[in-house]
């Protein structure tokens, strides 16, 4: 995942390059860009992680996880349909974006900025029917194997905790510390 990794962090430099040079400029036009930009930068460590861990973690892998982890069933089986349907989601914009099309709404920058919460009406609200109907179904099937079952689950896959698990742990705790006293003044 070497690859992905660079790329996020190419795009988020981008992001944050970007933020700042809007900032920077101190142009009335752009600061709502800036201020979107900014917000977006602090939102996307975590899509990040998100797809890495999505491209990397079988769906019984995950749940074996959560049922080592103790974690209560409800919260478990919310987060496995929530794993299973994230990948889904840009086959469903791409769907609702061509239906736009067929009715005569274009989906391009210049309709966005003219007419931002039409579009967004236009695109947001069959795409979030779309994504609860798919969230229930896979909530049922979960349900259907067993995924709120009260009896200890078993599993194909055997967890441990390795070397590298426990050092990237340290060096995501030594981060969050840095991060912590840079933010406070301390370094």
């Amino acid at each position: 995942r070497f690859s992905a990794i660079v790329r996020w962090l190419a795009f988020y430099a981008l992001f944050a390059v970007t933020a700042q040079l809007f900032v920077a400029s101190g142009n009335t036009l752009l600061s709502p860009f800036a201020a979107s930009l900014l917000m977006y930068r602090h939102v996307l460590p975590a899509f990040m992680f998100a797809f890495n861990m999505i491209a990397t973690t079988r769906l019984g892998e995950l749940a074996c996880a959560l049922q080592a982890m103790h974690v209560p069933v409800n919260v478990s089986v919310a987060v496995c349909v929530a794993f299973r349907f994230l990948p889904t989601m840009g086959r469903e914009f791409s769907a609702v974006a061509d239906a736009m099309k067929t009715r005569g709404i274009a989906l391009t920058p210049r309709s966005v900025v003219r007419h931002p919460a039409k579009t967004a009406e236009h695109l947001l609200v069959p795409v979030i029917a779309r994504l609860g109907q798919i969230a229930d179904e896979l909530g049922n099937a979960v349900v259907v194997r067993g995924g709120g079952a009260s009896a200890h689950r078993t599993s194909y896959y055997h967890l441990r905790v390795r070397a590298i698990d426990v050092a990237c742990l340290i060096a995501a705790m030594v981060l969050r510390a840095l991060s912590v006293c840079f933010r406070a003044g301390v370094l």
